[in-house]
């Protein structure tokens, strides 16, 4: 059998990742990466891995497009582990060249650019597979086994939080961190749509009792906030219906005073389950009984899942795009339901490493997931109600605040 051609796109930022995603394949003898994408910029920067790429044998492209038009034919699979706003134009182009897509969460801006992706993908009868890691981990796939076996009975509720201070090189890194857009193209970069949309994912996926199927928002509350100087919110809480009948509720920070891993809880008719960002269990079930998991750490298996899949070594994605379309729903959501409110200035404070805390955020983000309450139900002096927004036929970003990025 003819192992898969993998091409990746990008040098530096996670593409770092998904190199070693190919190596790992690639040891197992499962593809072979025949193509790179390194744009000008990183020519210089990155001559000796470059120089390496090419005594492997692995043509180098100063673009996509250029990668697209010479190469093609002998690839399989295109890597798109680059920037939020790019998401869309890429794994369309590839999607559109015949190529199979391993695109890096969150899969796009907007639910717009995820409808065009997955209209993209149907077009042309290939795959399209997103980077959420935590989906392809074995510990969150038990726990969807048990929810789809109906050991939760009903899941009246699914709730998380995430405490992850960023300092300012997090917000430095690249031209769209932070921000709501970059030129005509939908960003929305926040916690909970970049370094924590695992979480709301995952949340999404583990609850609903479908196979490989995902929580259906259909109404949204939700309140956005910011204490650092970007555009975007960096702070956020959310609750949401869902057509399934379970509640989803999110609180997230970056500017916390200390980092608390996330934690994940489902709460069903017949027990609670507790997850962790790493993925230890714990469940509490209702005859009195306990269980316990304790993870065994091993990498993800997010590219060797696809190279398989198109090899025929297995039926279906793990996290194909259809999967995620719930997340970038629940974003677009939150930034309709909320203005992005400013944090007292009186409330902030300025670390050692020159990051932005806020006094007390880390007790209030614990303290609203605890009682499963938005922060202005907490009656914090500084929250302000979002409005309800409903979500059903949803399509277009912005529908209800037009001024989203003026």
């Amino acid at each position: 059998m003819t192992v898969p051609g993998i091409a990746v796109v990008g040098m530096g930022g996670f593409a770092r990742q998904h190199h070693r995603y190919v190596a790992e394949v690639e040891q197992r003898g499962l593809g072979r990466q025949v193509a790179q994408v390194a744009m000008p910029a990183d020519q210089e920067r990155y001559r000796d891995e470059l120089a390496a790429l090419r005594a492997r044998g692995i043509a180098i492209f100063a673009s996509l497009r250029q990668m697209l038009a010479a190469a093609r034919a002998r690839i399989d699979v295109v890597c798109v582990p680059t920037g939020i706003p790019l998401h869309r134009p890429m794994a369309v182009a590839a999607l559109e060249a015949g190529c199979h897509v391993l695109v890096e969460k969150p899969a796009a801006g907007c639910i717009q650019d995820v409808d065009a992706m997955l209209a993209a993908a149907r077009g042309a009868g290939r795959h399209c597979a997103v980077g959420f890691q935590h989906i392809y981990q074995r510990e969150y796939r038990l726990v969807k086994e048990w929810v789809c076996a109906g050991r939760l009975g009903a899941v009246r509720r699914v709730k998380g939080f995430g405490c992850w201070p960023r300092d300012p090189a997090y917000y430095g890194r690249n031209s769209w961190a932070g921000r709501l857009a970059v030129g005509d193209a939908w960003v929305l970069d926040a916690p909970h749509h970049n370094a924590l949309a695992h979480a709301v994912n995952a949340m999404l996926f583990l609850a609903c009792r479908q196979p490989q199927r995902s929580l259906t928002p259909v109404a949204a509350r939700a309140e956005l906030y910011r204490a650092n100087a970007i555009e975007s919110a960096d702070t956020a809480v959310m609750r949401l219906a869902t057509a399934e009948g379970t509640e989803v509720f999110f609180a997230v920070s970056h500017c916390t005073d200390r980092a608390v891993q996330p934690v994940l809880v489902l709460e069903g008719e017949r027990g609670r389950v507790q997850l962790t960002y790493q993925g230890d269990i714990r469940a509490a079930w209702a005859d009195g009984t306990a269980e316990e998991v304790v993870v065994q750490p091993e990498p993800a298996p997010v590219l060797q899942d696809i190279v398989e899949v198109v090899a025929g070594r297995r039926a279906a994605l793990s996290c194909p795009l259809e999967l995620t379309r719930a997340q970038t729903l629940c974003t677009c959501a939150t930034f309709e339901s909320s203005a992005i409110h400013e944090l007292p200035r009186e409330l902030r404070r300025i670390e050692a490493d020159g990051r932005v805390s806020v006094a007390g955020m880390t007790e209030a983000v614990q303290r609203a997931w605890e009682e499963s309450a938005l922060f202005s139900e907490l009656g914090l002096e500084w929250a302000v109600p979002g409005t309800e927004v409903e979500l059903n036929g949803y399509a277009y970003f912005p529908s209800f605040r037009r001024d989203v990025g003026a």
